[in-house]
């Protein structure tokens, strides 16, 4: 598959307002997903087959950042420090940093889309990540 051949496939997403398509042929396989794509209330209540994860975080009103790459988290500073990125209770604003991934040996940063309050941190540091696995979640601050 070519790179046209993907650029057809974002546009397709776009187009289609799909949170994810995911194809393959006999040796590629292409996985996309929408940035920001989120189940909402109302198609729980629709009947749309989702996680129980999921289910429940939408139903207690927190926002799961994930893990947008493979590769190791860390929430400490430093490599010699205790020093954290976020702790459960902190407050956070929209850009913050809250980790970084590293993966062959390149540092990205993990920033959170949203306000508010750190609820809970599901990875610890040094963990192996999956693309999309939650990191932390965290209560919006009410607007």
């Amino acid at each position: 598959m070519d790179f046209k051949e993907i650029k057809k496939l974002v546009k397709l997403l776009k187009e289609e307002d799909l949170a994810v398509l995911s194809i393959s042929d006999d040796d590629t396989h292409i996985h996309i997903e929408q940035k920001g794509s989120a189940v909402s209330a109302e198609s729980l209540q629709q009947g749309d087959a989702v996680s129980p994860a999921v289910q429940n975080a939408v139903s207690s009103g927190l926002v799961e950042i994930t893990a947008g790459q493979i590769g190791t988290f860390y929430n400490q500073k430093d490599e010699n420090s205790e020093e954290t990125f976020v702790s459960v209770g902190d407050k956070i604003e929209k850009g913050d940093q809250i980790g970084f991934i590293e993966a062959m040996k390149v540092f990205n940063d993990v920033k959170s889309d949203v306000a508010g309050v750190v609820e809970e941190i599901t990875v610890a540091n040094g963990d192996a990540v999956e693309f999309g696995g939650v990191l932390i979640r965290v209560r919006p601050e009410e607007a």
